[in-house]
């Protein structure tokens, strides 16, 4: 498969199964391919602190 059939197949998935893949794939090809500081810099972008303070309200800071 080329980088395109991929990427149309995943964003074609249901919204559980791409968390699914989120939460199941990218952490297996995460030691071996985010090594370089653009990397790591692109995932904290997806992560941001809106983000995370939405989560922390909602899960009311894991208490």
């Amino acid at each position: 498969m080329t980088f395109d059939e991929i990427r149309s197949a995943i964003l074609g998935l249901s919204e559980a199964d791409q968390k699914k893949f989120i939460t199941d794939v990218v952490p297996l090809i995460w030691p071996k391919l985010c090594l370089d500081d653009l990397c790591v810099a692109k995932f904290r972008e997806l992560v941001d602190e809106a983000t995370v303070t939405k989560y922390r309200e909602q899960h009311y800071g894991g208490i």
